[in-house]
């Protein structure tokens, strides 16, 4: 039986402990941010708006930042995160925020809703 000499198959990787691998934090992030949502007045006042963002680690936990109402709903499957404006009225125009933690890590996603007024 022939044995490899060290180093024979190129450069020595350089030593690692088993399974750190599995220790690495996984990064937290907006794999998809939020995007400006653009509604014309006459078509938007009864119809919603839904943010959406796609997040990694899906442990991690969201919330979302305007005037909170009732009539906000928030939808999470997995990595997909949802705020669905339900009955669009001109006063939820502005900027929404979502919170995006896990541990003591914290990232940010801000998008608009605007309806635009009949000129």
């Amino acid at each position: 039986r022939r044995k490899l000499r060290p180093g024979s198959g190129g450069e020595k990787p350089p030593e690692e402990p088993p399974f750190t691998y599995q220790l690495k934090a996984v990064p937290l992030k907006f794999v998809k941010e939020m995007k400006d949502i653009v509604l014309k007045e006459a078509e938007s006042v009864g119809s919603s708006a839904i943010f959406e963002v796609l997040i990694s680690p899906s442990t991690a936990i969201t919330s979302w930042m305007k005037d909170e109402s009732p009539k906000h709903k928030f939808i999470a499957d997995g990595k997909d995160r949802k705020l669905h404006i339900i009955d669009v009225q001109l006063s939820d125009a502005g900027e929404y925020t979502c919170v995006l933690r896990l541990g003591n890590k914290e990232k940010t996603s801000t998008a608009k809703l605007i309806v635009e007024g009949i000129p």
